[in-house]
């Protein structure tokens, strides 16, 4: 990718999700401390950054704020009549917070929730027709938000960034167990 392009790019990222720049202090020489040194501050930091971009992004699609729409609706996608305790134990969601999470996405017309036939207590979600074409506009819209905001990076860095981060998240994932509905 051509520098220029990439100097756009950052450019307009860094306009979509202009950050509170203090202006009392000399914040350009600032001491990071131990934070410099720790990859949970970048990795934290980088979350919200992705995080407020993203929400840019989905914004018109009726996704943005708050997390776990997008995990929920292109995993249900992918899986039609996953129960809730797997999409919440891959999106690390408490049983609460999924509760609600449902209930949003279902009063949006996103999904709905069905009782399965094989065991009367335990729930399988599936998309409905609105949510079968958000999914599909939503899969190019995320792409699109991934490329653009790792612009910075060359194809070599971001296949490395992702195995590792993948890495990460696999050898915890792996340790937990997906309870019932």
């Amino acid at each position: 990718m051509a520098r220029r392009d990439m100097a756009r790019r950052r450019s307009e990222a860094q306009r979509r999700n202009p950050g509170k720049t203090p202006r009392t202090i000399d914040y350009q020489n600032i001491d990071f401390d131990i934070f410099s040194a720790l990859l949970s501050f970048y990795v934290r930091s980088v979350n919200l950054l992705v995080s407020q971009d993203l929400d840019h992004h989905t914004e018109s699609l009726g996704l943005a704020g708050g997390t776990g729409k997008i995990s929920t609706i292109l995993l249900t996608d992918s899986n039609p009549g996953l129960r809730p305790s797997v999409i919440a134990h891959y999106i690390r969601k408490d049983r609460s917070a999924m509760a609600k999470l449902l209930w949003q996405m279902e009063h949006a017309g996103f999904l709905e929730q069905r009782i399965s036939p094989a065991e009367r207590r335990a729930r399988e979600l599936y998309l409905t027709k609105k949510g079968e074409a958000v999914a599909k506009r939503l899969r190019q819209v995320v792409k699109a938000q991934d490329d653009d905001f790792f612009a910075m990076l060359t194809k070599s860095e971001r296949e490395t960034l992702l195995g590792l981060l993948r890495k990460v998240y696999e050898s915890y994932i792996e340790t937990d167990s997906v309870s019932e509905d």
